[in-house]
């Protein structure tokens, strides 16, 4: 059975949330049905938004240490739980040996499989991440209109909600910072995305008391999904 790293600490409560809904998922009756992977919690990562604005220290030292520790263990496949740190990653492919797994695959075979009918793709992500361009690079041969937040509703709404004090990074989470995410959230509707894009792991948390009457994709379930296939359909294919 293929081995897993997986990259956290970016929230801690984002990542923690990610491995819950690996395990849940999992199919298994007894201890050796489960795979064997690797948790860091690495908290010590600067965090990622500040160094793409150049207002705070590159994340690149911490996550190639992480990438070590977890490169020691020899696993097949790694998985970091914050998006904006994929631009980082991108960077240092030196720095480990499994197999990195790419999000934005995930998502453009998702929309192409499941919505091809879709035009307008409302993003929620970090500043860091659009600032990043890493979405409209990922997404520079299809045809899909990317619809993003102005500065006000991006700031004082979204952003405001992950990283305020009970926001979505704390360990407790207050009714304000679901009130700034839904605001944030109807923008993306009210400027016309057809779906919307969770491309930040602390937006599953928002989303858990947001209904909304077009589609959602959350990144968490891509990524945990392709894991689980990653591990289980190579096991079939090798008996």
């Amino acid at each position: 059975m293929k081995k897993i790293g997986i990259i956290s600490g970016m929230g801690t409560k984002a990542g923690l949330e990610f491995l819950n809904k690996f395990i849940s998922r999992i199919s298994a009756d007894n201890d050796q049905d489960f795979p064997e992977f690797i948790f860091h919690n690495n908290s010590s990562i600067p965090d990622r938004t500040k160094s793409i604005l150049n207002i705070g220290p590159s994340p690149i030292e911490e996550l190639r240490r992480s990438l070590s520790l977890i490169s020691d263990y020899r696993v097949d496949y790694i998985v970091s739980t914050c998006i904006t740190s994929y631009h980082f990653l991108n960077q240092i492919e030196d720095s480990y040996s499994g197999n990195l797994i790419n999000p934005f695959e995930l998502i453009i075979e998702k929309l192409k499989n499941n919505f091809p009918q879709v035009q307008k793709i409302g993003l929620l992500a970090t500043t860091g991440t659009l600032k990043s361009k890493m979405f409209e690079r990922a997404f520079e041969d299809l045809s899909f209109e990317i619809i993003t937040l102005d500065g006000y509703y991006q700031e004082e709404k979204f952003m405001k909600s992950v990283y305020m004090n009970g926001g979505f990074k704390s360990s407790h989470t207050t009714a304000e910072a679901h009130e700034l995410f839904s605001d944030a959230v109807d923008k993306l509707i009210e400027l016309g995305a057809d779906l919307i894009i969770g491309a930040c792991t602390e937006t599953q948390f928002g989303m858990a008391n947001k209904k909304i009457h077009i589609p959602y994709i959350d990144i968490v379930d891509l990524l945990v999904g392709e894991i689980i296939d990653l591990i289980y359909n190579t096991v079939e294919n090798e008996q």
